[in-house]
């Protein structure tokens, strides 16, 4: 469905979601859901139970070049501190399994109460898409039920390198949910860059391509949103970020069903991303 202008345009903000206590995720209204789904991302109120102000404590924390966490040991090129080529953003990111093993065990809860939030968004989509429930775990790759790939990234951005903040792109996976503290996300509305506006208390929570995949031929298919983030200067105040991604099994298979349960086709993980990886790169 193509956007209105007042549909499309951030000058009204964001639509606003919370998650009740029976774990279901809740908009004020049926057109503030169609918002978000248009737009393929939305704000999420923070639940009263996690301690954002110390997982950015730990975050922070990571700029100290004497900070021990700097030393974790990297597993392939995914996991680890890492520094991106062509960005500003250096991170230290790790995949679910490694969580307990080297995040103090507050953070590792951190983790696992994203894990919650991601799971109760993930079937609110699949929910909405009119896939039959019990397909819900095959077609995401394991996510839906508790399973799948969760990586919990601590960003911050290097001003002495001047590249672009974060190139444009798309997320690969199903769901990424960010904490925004400092302007510069961006993200592609009406084919145009436009700011998300900061706004505490709340996350950021916005659709990748795994997502788009699983739902093409559904009831109502989820779109993966382009963003960026603009070049950080030594002048702006420190930007740092929380960004958990969730993916689908990344050494599984993604399934795409229609509203009867139909098999529609299906690609390895390995085999989607590295394609998409391949248009991203052709395209730049």
């Amino acid at each position: 469905m193509a956007l209105s202008s007042q549909e499309g345009s951030l000058n009204v903000g964001l639509p606003i979601a919370s998650i009740s206590d029976d774990r279901r995720l809740l908009f004020p209204t049926s057109a503030d859901l169609n918002r978000a789904w248009d737009l393929g991302i939305f704000y999420l109120k923070l639940p009263t139970n996690i301690d954002l102000d110390g997982a950015r404590r730990f975050g922070r924390g990571l700029i100290a070049p004497d900070n021990p966490y700097r030393q974790i040991p990297k597993y392939g090129e995914l996991e680890g501190f890492i520094a991106l080529e062509n960005n500003q953003q250096t991170k230290l990111a790790l995949s679910r399994q490694h969580w307990d093993q080297h995040y103090p065990s507050e953070i590792a809860e951190f983790g696992r109460q994203l894990d919650e939030i991601g799971i109760t968004i993930l079937r609110e989509v699949l929910r909405q898409s009119g896939i039959p429930e019990t397909f819900w775990e095959r077609a995401s790759g394991g996510y839906s039920a508790g399973a799948g790939t969760a990586f919990l990234n601590f960003v911050h951005y290097d001003t002495r390198n001047p590249d672009q903040g974060l190139r444009p792109h798309t997320d690969y996976g199903l769901i990424t949910i960010l904490d925004i503290t400092a302007p510069g996300l961006q993200i592609k509305v009406n084919d145009k860059f436009e700011e998300v506006p900061v706004f505490p208390g709340h996350l950021a929570i916005h659709f990748g391509e795994a997502l788009n995949f699983i739902t093409t031929h559904s009831d109502r298919t989820v779109g993966a949103i382009e963003h960026q983030v603009l070049s950080q200067k030594s002048t702006d105040p420190i930007r740092h970020g929380i960004v958990y991604f969730a993916n689908p099994d990344l050494a599984g298979v993604l399934w795409k069903f229609d509203a009867q349960g139909r098999v529609k086709g299906s690609s390895s993980v390995a085999d989607l991303f590295a394609l998409l990886e391949k248009n991203l790169t052709e395209h730049r």
